[in-house]
């Protein structure tokens, strides 16, 4: 198979945390390590080297600070940059991540403009929001301008197909099975506890909230609890003062912002997993959770209803107090908790970031020849 040069691009890569910059630097360290030469052009941020190499990927930082008053748009300077980075760089294919990426979306109009294959990753869905109209035809406006899309889940591609008829490719994120592993010792006083992970940005959407309100009536019975709140985010200060005036700090933690090794080993020593998020666009912690053999209780109808089966591999929420129950079913059940981890654990292959890219790289060549064909 033909081997591309490939610029992967978004705002959202380390060393900020998130979904997306993990699935964009392991996709982009897989397909280095089929041939493919990949780039990875993202902001700069302070102390950090303009250039590096991490895993064999080379990593670009387009200069500049953001606009006065926000953090999310960089000065017109770095656009610019990035405009000279597509048009000198050879590359044969561009691959920008997340619609909500200012630096992404520049690359997807700045490929048009210079007529180079681009396929558009999108991590996330509209959800709930005011601004969903907005949203919406801001999306349609901009993804003109792609050759395809690849959508994380079933639940994106919907989300996409409001918004195009580019041809999209639905392809899962991954978990790697050779992340490194830190075991962070949780508080002292966890002898006797039953943990209860959860791994998220501490933000309404997350749904991180609604574990802090559901947690007093399950400690009502279970005083053995303990929630390992995994994350940090605009929520976390008001979250840590409730739990302080409702006389629950024994049996919540707050890690933080902490790394992914951190993340996995925390994952280590929990019995559950809870996410209560109802618009995750896929679930890369659900994954992680799976991979270390912890139960899963999330919400359906989202993403995560592509990577778990009611009732077989974990459960499904269609609202909080049917969350709250299959929780109080696997704090009582341990043998359920111990079959689910079984039957999540062996369905993990089929995450796999070997399998991704080669469904990525597919989807490469087919824009590419389609672009060739069609302009010969």
């Amino acid at each position: 198979m033909e081997k591309y040069k490939i610029a992967l691009i978004s705002d959202w890569y380390f060393p900020k945390v998130g979904g997306i910059e993990y699935s964009m630097h392991t996709l982009a360290k897989t397909l280095s390590t089929y041939g493919y030469e990949v780039n990875v052009i993202t902001r700069s941020y302070p102390g950090v080297p303009e250039y590096s190499i991490r895993d064999g990927v080379s990593v670009i930082r387009v200069k500049g600070r953001p606009l006065p008053g926000q953090s999310r748009f960089l000065m017109p300077s770095a656009y610019k940059e990035l405009f000279s980075l597509l048009k000198n760089g050879n590359y044969e294919i561009v691959n920008p991540h997340g619609l909500d990426s200012p630096l992404s979306m520049g690359a997807l109009l700045a490929s048009r403009k210079l007529r180079i294959p681009v396929v558009v990753t999108n991590h996330s869905l509209v959800g709930n929001t005011p601004y969903h109209s907005f949203l919406y035809l801001a999306g349609r406006l901009l993804l003109k301008n792609t050759d395809a899309i690849i959508a994380v889940s079933s639940a994106v591609e919907r989300d996409s197909k409001l918004m195009t008829e580019k041809p999209i490719y639905r392809i899962f994120n991954g978990v790697d099975s050779e992340d490194k592993i830190v075991k962070v010792p949780l508080p002292n006083n966890t002898e006797g506890k039953l943990v209860i992970a959860t791994v998220a940005r501490m933000t309404k959407k997350k749904g991180v909230q609604n574990i802090v309100a559901l947690a007093p009536s399950l400690l009502e019975k279970h005083k053995n609890l303990l929630f390992v709140m995994i994350g940090d985010g605009p929520l976390r200060e008001m979250l840590e003062s409730t739990v302080e005036e409702a006389g629950l700090s024994g049996n919540f933690y707050f890690t933080g912002e902490v790394s992914r090794e951190k993340v996995l080993g925390y994952l280590d020593q929990a019995d559950i997993f809870a996410l209560p998020s109802s618009n995750e666009a896929f679930g890369i912690s659900i994954l992680e959770a799976m991979s270390r053999k912890v139960p899963v209780v999330a919400m359906n109808n989202s993403g995560v209803s592509d990577i778990i089966k009611n009732g077989v591999n974990g459960y499904l929420a269609n609202n909080l107090t049917e969350f709250s129950s299959f929780l109080e079913n696997l704090i009582e059940n341990p043998a359920q908790r111990a079959s689910f981890a079984r039957e999540a654990l062996s369905g993990i292959s089929n995450y796999d970031w070997n399998r991704i890219c080669e469904q990525t790289s597919r989807v490469y060549t087919s824009v590419i020849y389609e672009k060739y064909h069609n302009n010969r």
